[in-house]
C-alpha cells in the first residue's frame, strides 16, 4: 500500500484522531474536555477602580476660577490638594498600588484625572482656598502646617488650636510648620533677638500682626536697611519664621513676571539683598501689597482665561535705598539697622537655638494681640489717617494687648514715614533740586519747561543733568512732581497745575497750604506776580 493510501486507512480506522502522530500534518478536532470556567470573575478596569477609590476617600470642590480640588481623608484628618498637583497624583497612585500591587497606565491615569476634575467643577461646591492665613466670619484661621493639619482659630475673645479646619488650606512643598504657640506669651522676648531700636519695636510688631490677618486692608511693606554686618538677613529670617516658615525663607530678586507664581505659593514674599529696583518693580511691589489681579491665558492653544489675585505681606532688605518712589514709601515701614558690636555676636547655632526657645511665647503673644485687634479694631480711632489706614488701625488696636499707650504705634509710624520720605527726596536728583531751589526762593510759577530750565541752570547737579536719567520734557517734569508729591509735602513744598488762556500747562510751587483755587486772581495774574520771584 502506498503512503497516501496508508494515511487514509489510518484516518478511517481512527476517526477521533487520538492515536495519530502529531507530526502527521492532519488537523485534529478540539477536545471536548476544554471548558470555560463558569466561576471566573472579570477584574474591574483600572479607571473604575481609581474612581471608586477617589469616591470613598475624597470630597471634590472648585474655587471661583473653576480650579478643581479634593479634600482627602488621610489618617483621621483632611488634606486639601489641587487635583492637578503632584501630591494628589502620588496619593492616588499609592492607593492603587497598595490594594492591587500594580502600576497605573499613563493614559488611564490622565483620563481618570479628567473625570475627577469634571466632577469637582460641575458636581462639587464652590469654595475658596487659602495659603497659611484666612479670615472668615469675624475669625482668623492660621495653618500651623504640621502633619495633623491643625489650625489656629482666633476670635475676638480667644485663640485656640483646632483639629479640623472650617476653611480650605492648601500647601506648597516648601512650607514648614509654625512654632506651636504657648499661652501667656511675652512679645518683649522678640527684642532679645533682633537688632532694632526700642522706639521702632512697635513697627515690627504691627507688621507681624497685620501679616497674621487676611482682611480688606493693604499689607505694609517692611524694609530692613543697613550696611554689611547689621543683621538684615537674620532679622528678616527670624520674622518670617514667626508667621510663614519656609525652606526658601529669603529669595533673590525675581523677575516681575514671576512674582505671581511666588505669590501663589507663599503667604509672605521675602527678598534678600535688593538694590537698584526699577520703577516697574516698585510698582509691582505696591500692587501686591495692596492687591493685584491679573488675567492670563490658561493655555497658549486656547483663548480661555483665568484671573490670579494676589495680596501678600512683603519683607525686603538691602544696603541701598530701596523705597525711592513716593507710592512705595507711603506703603512701607523702613527700619535702619546699626552695626552689631563684636561683643554681642553669636554663632548661628546658638543664636537660632535661643530664638526657637522663645518663638512659642512670642507667637502666643501675637495671637493675643490678634484677638484684641478683632475685638477693638472698629472702635479704634486714628487721627490723620494715612494711606495705610487699615494697618494703623489694626496695629493700634492690637497694641492694647501689650499695654501700649494709645499713641505709641502711631508716633513710631509717623516718624518712620517722615524719615522715609526725606530719604526718597535725597535719592532723587530732580526732587533734591526742587528742595534746594526752595532754600533760595519762596515759590515758582511757570511752565514745566520753565521749571526745568531753572533747576538745570541753578540748582541741579551738572553730572545728573547730563546723565541719561535726567528729565528732558514737560511731561517728564509733571511725572516727577506727581511721583514726589507726598514727599515734597512732608517738607512743606506744595504744587498745583492749571491751564492758561492758551491751554498751556502751568505749574505753581509754594511753601504754604493755600490752594490757588481759593485765589481770585486769574492764572495770568498770579503767573506775572510769582514767576521767578526771589526770596527777599
Amino acid at each position: 500500500m502506498n503512503t497516501k493510501n496508508k494515511k487514509a486507512s489510518q484516518v478511517m480506522d481512527d476517526p477521533t484522531g487520538k492515536n495519530q502522530n502529531t507530526n502527521s500534518g492532519v488537523l485534529r478536532p478540539k477536545s471536548n474536555n476544554t471548558k470555560k470556567r463558569s466561576d471566573d470573575v472579570k477584574e474591574p478596569k483600572q479607571d473604575v477602580i481609581l474612581i471608586d477609590i477617589s469616591s470613598q476617600h475624597c470630597q471634590f470642590f472648585h474655587n471661583a476660577q473653576k480650579e478643581a480640588y479634593a479634600k482627602v481623608d488621610i489618617n483621621g484628618h483632611k488634606e486639601v490638594w489641587s487635583i492637578q498637583s503632584s501630591g494628589f497624583a502620588d496619593w492616588l497612585r499609592h492607593q492603587y498600588w497598595t490594594k492591587h500591587r500594580k502600576a497605573v497606565t499613563k493614559i488611564t491615569f490622565e483620563s481618570v484625572l479628567g473625570v475627577l476634575r469634571a466632577q469637582a467643577v460641575f458636581d462639587g461646591e464652590c469654595e475658596e482656598v487659602f495659603i497659611r492665613v484666612a479670615q472668615s466670619d469675624k475669625k482668623i484661621y492660621i495653618d500651623i502646617c504640621n502633619d495633623s493639619w491643625q489650625v489656629i482659630e482666633v476670635s475676638d475673645a480667644e485663640w485656640q488650636i483646632i483639629n479640623h479646619s472650617p476653611v480650605a488650606f492648601v500647601r506648597s512643598s516648601n512650607m514648614r510648620p509654625l512654632p506651636m504657640p504657648m499661652a501667656n506669651g511675652d512679645i518683649d522676648l522678640l527684642k532679645k533677638h533682633i537688632n532694632i531700636r526700642d522706639n521702632e519695636f512697635p513697627l515690627i510688631v504691627g507688621w507681624l500682626l497685620m501679616s497674621l490677618q487676611a482682611g480688606s486692608g493693604a499689607y505694609p511693606i517692611l524694609i530692613f536697611q543697613g550696611s554689611a554686618g547689621t543683621g538684615k538677613t537674620t532679622c528678616s529670617r527670624m520674622l518670617r519664621a514667626l508667621v510663614d516658615p519656609n525652606v526658601a525663607d529669603l529669595l533673590s530678586k525675581p523677575r516681575t513676571e514671576h512674582m505671581r507664581v511666588i505669590g501663589a505659593n507663599n503667604h509672605v514674599l521675602a527678598f534678600d539683598n535688593l538694590s537698584g529696583i526699577s520703577n516697574d518693580y516698585s510698582d509691582c511691589l505696591c500692587k501686591i501689597s495692596t492687591g493685584d489681579s491679573q488675567t492670563v491665558r490658561k493655555l497658549y492653544t486656547t483663548n480661555e482665561e483665568f484671573t490670579i489675585s494676589i495680596k501678600k505681606p512683603i519683607l525686603l532688605n538691602g544696603i541701598d535705598e530701596i523705597a525711592r518712589r513716593g507710592d512705595l514709601v507711603s506703603r512701607s515701614i523702613k527700619i535702619k539697622l546699626n552695626q552689631i558690636n563684636s561683643s554681642d555676636r553669636k554663632t548661628d547655632s546658638s543664636l537660632w537655638s535661643e530664638y526657637f526657645k522663645d518663638t512659642p511665647f512670642i507667637l502666643g503673644a501675637l495671637l493675643d494681640g490678634l484677638s484684641v485687634a478683632l475685638a477693638l479694631r472698629n472702635d479704634t480711632k486714628i487721627s490723620e489717617l494715612s494711606r495705610m489706614g487699615d494697618f494703623c488701625q489694626w496695629a493700634t488696636a492690637g497694641g492694647k494687648s501689650f499695654d501700649w499707650d494709645d499713641d505709641r504705634f502711631m508716633s513710631a509710624y509717623r516718624r518712620s514715614i517722615q524719615s522715609s520720605f526725606i530719604d526718597s527726596l535725597e535719592a532723587s536728583t530732580f526732587a533734591s533740586a526742587i528742595v534746594k531751589m526752595f532754600e533760595h526762593r519762596s515759590g515758582f510759577t511757570g511752565t514745566p519747561l520753565d521749571l526745568l530750565e531753572q533747576l538745570e541752570s541753578c540748582y541741579a547737579n551738572e553730572k545728573a543733568v547730563k546723565s541719561g536719567k535726567w528729565v528732558t520734557t514737560a511731561k517728564g517734569v509733571m511725572t516727577q512732581l506727581d511721583r514726589h508729591q507726598e514727599a515734597l509735602e512732608k517738607v512743606g513744598i506744595y504744587f498745583e497745575k492749571t491751564r492758561d488762556r492758551t491751554n498751556k500747562t502751568m505749574v505753581k510751587l509754594y511753601t504754604n497750604e493755600e490752594s490757588i483755587s481759593s485765589n481770585t486772581q486769574t492764572t495770568d495774574e498770579w503767573i506775572s506776580e510769582y514767576k521767578f520771584t526771589e526770596v527777599s
